[in-house]
C-alpha cells in the first residue's frame, strides 16, 4: 500500500467513531419525534446528523444550516444538542449539504453532498478541519461549498486560467 493509501486508511480509522456515534444518534431519534404518517410526512424527509470539532470530539450547541445545492438556498437552521447531534424534519426532497456556522454566520465547514428522499431519513455529519483548506480564503465560503459539492458529482471546476481547481 502506498503513502496515500495509508493516509486514507488513517482518516477512515479516525472517522469510524464519529460515524458510529452519528448512526447511533439516528437510531435513537427514529423512535422519538416521528410523525404519524400524515400526507405531508410521506412527501418530505428528515436529516439526522452530528457536528464534530477538528480533534474528533462532539461540537455541542453548534449552529447548523441546511442548504439545497440545486437552488443554492438555505432551507433550514438548527442548533445541535449538548452531544453535537441535530435533527431536521419536514424537508422537501433534493440534494443538500449541511453547513457548520460561526456566530457571525460564516461557514466553518460543510458536510458531504447527500440527498433527502420523501418518507426517508438521511444521516450525515459535518466536521471542522484541523487546519483551514488552502482554497478557503481564495474562493470564499459559498464557492468552497459549491466546488466541494460539484466535485462529489464528478464535475470539475476551473479557475480563470482554465486549470482545474476542484479535487480530481
Amino acid at each position: 500500500m502506498n503513502h496515500a493509501g495509508f493516509a486514507r486508511l488513517g482518516v477512515a480509522i479516525v472517522m469510524l467513531p464519529m460515524l458510529a456515534s452519528t448512526l447511533a444518534a439516528a437510531a435513537a431519534q427514529r423512535s422519538v419525534g416521528r410523525s404519524s404518517g400524515t400526507p405531508s410526512s410521506l412527501s418530505t424527509g428528515s436529516v439526522v446528523g452530528a457536528a464534530w470539532k477538528g480533534d474528533s470530539t462532539p461540537y455541542p450547541k453548534a449552529r447548523i444550516r441546511l442548504r439545497n445545492v440545486e437552488s443554492g438556498r438555505a432551507v433550514a437552521r438548527t442548533i445541535c444538542n449538548s452531544d453535537g447531534h441535530f435533527r431536521l424534519d419536514g424537508m422537501a426532497p433534493g440534494a443538500f449539504v449541511v453547513e457548520l456556522l460561526s456566530n457571525d454566520e460564516r461557514v466553518l465547514a460543510t458536510s458531504d453532498l447527500f440527498s433527502i428522499n420523501a418518507g426517508m431519513e438521511a444521516v450525515t455529519s459535518v466536521r471542522l478541519t484541523a487546519r483551514a483548506p488552502w482554497f478557503g480564503g481564495f474562493f470564499g465560503n459559498a464557492a468552497s461549498a459549491v466546488i466541494a459539492a460539484a466535485s462529489t458529482l464528478g464535475v470539475t471546476a476551473t479557475g480563470s486560467d482554465g486549470r482545474p481547481v476542484s479535487p480530481q
